[in-house]
């Protein structure tokens, strides 16, 4: 059933039509053209409201006006309904069947037409949810090969300890170094899952408080730092206590992500630079390290879910990079990538508002 607004708005469109018609009309007359074309403009002005109106009853009703207002204003006598002339009847009749006609096949047709618009629009849900299926299951058996690697190599590591207590220190020292970095690497993948749940439709819900960025940045070293080895991370903050308004735990999360993208492409004993500044509307983050540039032909993609790079040192399944776009987006800032003074770039941006908790 059709809005009370709608009708009104049918009905005055109606009006509208036919009082333009009847005035291009009277404009004709005085000009003496061939009342013929008085004709063409009603049917017009019907076919006008069929289409731009919904349903049939509004050009049906405009039809049958125009027979009578071409009747009371435009034949002889004027002003009055009376036929005299009985060609004009069969005018009428024939300009009234042309006018419903016109009302009957445009609305047919627009049925049509949203029939056949609601059948594609269920093909496109049936096709998009299809293929969120197969991406599912892609990314099931991608995670699962992902997450046996790792697991098998710590569960092999925790035999060997077992089995063997008398093995020396050095040993020792390698089997822990590996199931560490094993154990640290399944963490992360964990925790993009976990904010993959968090995602509601395409949109990451986030729960911003104000942090403080002393404390964020350890901590997010601190979670890569088996990653990092001998790495040396390079600090270039403001002086001041910095208040940003962010969600802690998402945050730490990129730039985990970040800094463990960075070290896998620099060397054990490279330099990896961070660097933060307020500009009044943004804090900046920018994340740099000496190991190689990006191929041009990856910087487009770097964002992508599920993308991973031909020449990618990184085990996983592209997830990281992704959900960083994710919950930098959610946030209301932006990030990129890009190549400087031969090193590989990484900066996004946190919207320094007011935050109203």
């Amino acid at each position: 059933m059709m809005k009370k607004s709608d009708i009104l708005k049918n009905i005055g469109l109606t009006l509208l039509v036919f009082a333009v018609c009847t005035g291009l009309c009277f404009l004709l007359d005085f000009f003496k053209i061939n009342d013929l074309n008085f004709l063409i403009l009603y049917v017009l002005g019907i076919l006008l409201v069929a289409v731009f109106t919904k349903g049939y009853a509004y050009s049906a009703s405009l039809s049958v006006a125009s027979v009578l207002g071409y009747n009371f204003f435009f034949t002889v006598p004027r002003f009055t309904l009376k036929i005299d002339d009985l060609m004009y009847l069969v005018t009428f009749f024939l300009m009234l069947a042309v006018g419903l006609g016109i009302s009957a096949v445009t609305f047919q047709l627009k049925k049509k037409m949203a029939q056949i618009n609601a059948l594609n629009l269920e093909k496109i849900r049936l096709k998009n949810n299809a293929d969120k299926e197969l991406l599912k299951a892609t990314l099931l058996r991608s995670i699962s090969h992902d997450l046996r690697t790792p697991l098998t190599a710590i569960k092999n590591g925790a035999e060997i300890l077992r089995d063997n207590p008398s093995l020396d220190e050095k040993d020792r020292g390698e089997i822990l170094d590996d199931i560490r970095s094993k154990s640290d690497w399944t963490i992360r993948l964990v925790e993009n899952l976990l904010s993959l749940t968090r995602i509601d439709g395409e949109n990451l819900t986030v729960k911003k408080s104000f942090e403080v960025l002393e404390e964020i940045l350890p901590q997010a070293v601190r979670n890569v730092s088996g990653v990092l080895g001998n790495r040396k991370i390079h600090y270039d903050t403001p002086a001041d206590m910095m208040l940003i308004p962010m969600d802690g735990t998402l945050i730490i999360q990129v730039l985990g992500n970040i800094l463990n993208n960075a070290a896998k492409h620099t060397d054990d004993d490279g330099n990896i630079w961070i660097k933060v500044w307020n500009t009044g509307k943004n804090a900046v983050f920018r994340i740099s390290n000496d190991g190689p540039c990006i191929r041009e032909e990856d910087l487009p993609h770097l964002f992508e879910m599920y993308y991973t790079a031909a020449d990618s040192k990184s085990e996983g399944v592209g997830l990281g990079l992704a959900i960083c776009k994710l919950i930098i987006t959610a946030h209301g800032g932006n990030i990129s990538a890009r190549n400087a003074d031969g090193k590989a770039v990484f900066e996004f941006n946190l919207p320094m508002e007011e935050y109203n908790g």
